[in-house]
């Protein structure tokens, strides 16, 4: 029984600080709708014209942003936040 107790422990711990596995799914040129379908409704989101941004923060790790850059519906750029192309910075989120 200890030891069941001491492993349950180990794989909640474990868990809880495994990095969000969302983002590497995204590619460049995917469409809104998949990136929706793979990272679920974003936390926020902001556009202009032909340019929209999605912010996503992880469940486990509240305390980092991610951003998708969609151009004309499709992807452009995506990562941390921060990590956006010179010129692209996405406008401030709400």
């Amino acid at each position: 029984m200890r030891r069941f107790l001491i492993l349950t422990l180990m794989a909640g711990l474990l868990a809880g600080c495994a990095p969000w596995l969302g983002m590497e799914k995204i590619s460049i040129g995917m469409s809104k709708p998949e990136v929706i379908t793979l990272l679920g409704t974003p936390t926020d989101m902001a556009g202009s014209g032909n340019v929209e941004y999605f912010w996503y923060n992880p469940v486990n790790r509240f305390w980092e942003r991610y951003f998708v850059r969609l151009v004309n519906g499709k992807v452009e750029s995506y990562g941390p936040l921060g990590s956006e192309p010179a010129g692209s910075a996405p406008p401030p989120a709400k």
